[in-house]
């Protein structure tokens, strides 16, 4: 993967998690827990990751993965790389299953991002360019840089 998309991926995601820290704020503990890739317990940090999808595009305001969205915000950042739409598409299809899930908390989406979280962690690595860009230095190290 080029620098290019991957420094606009993390300047979006930077971005979009300094906007979702002031809502909700995020402890030492809880961002190390997202660093070693674990989404921390209680409703805060699920409320967090749930902001940061709506902002970049991973999940809509129902609270629901979006695979379409995702594929839209991906190709102004891919550029006409088919492989790397290809894995973005292959992930978002394995884990917008999640959507399937009942879920507590309706279109505030916590209960879901927190599953959708640990579905990346577990499927990212199958696509090596997208686990690059959401656990090398960007997602899981958001507020530790």
């Amino acid at each position: 993967m080029s620098s290019v998309p991957k420094s606009e991926i993390q300047s979006k995601l930077v971005s979009a998690g300094i906007s979702c820290l002031q809502d909700h704020p995020l402890s030492l503990s809880d961002l190390r827990s997202f660093k070693n890739k674990v989404i921390p317990n209680g409703n805060t940090p699920k409320c967090f990751a749930a902001c940061l999808f709506k902002k970049v595009g991973i999940m809509d305001d129902m609270g629901k993965i979006s695979p379409m969205s995702a594929r839209e915000h991906a190709k102004q950042v891919f550029k006409g790389n088919e492989e790397h739409l290809k894995n973005v598409d292959k992930l978002m299809e394995e884990c917008s299953a999640v959507n399937q899930q009942n879920t507590s908390d309706g279109s505030k989406g916590c209960d879901r991002a927190k599953l959708a979280f640990g579905c990346f962690v577990d499927n990212a690595p199958k696509t090596k360019d997208v686990y690059q860009v959401l656990f090398k230095g960007t997602l899981c190290e958001l507020s530790l840089q």
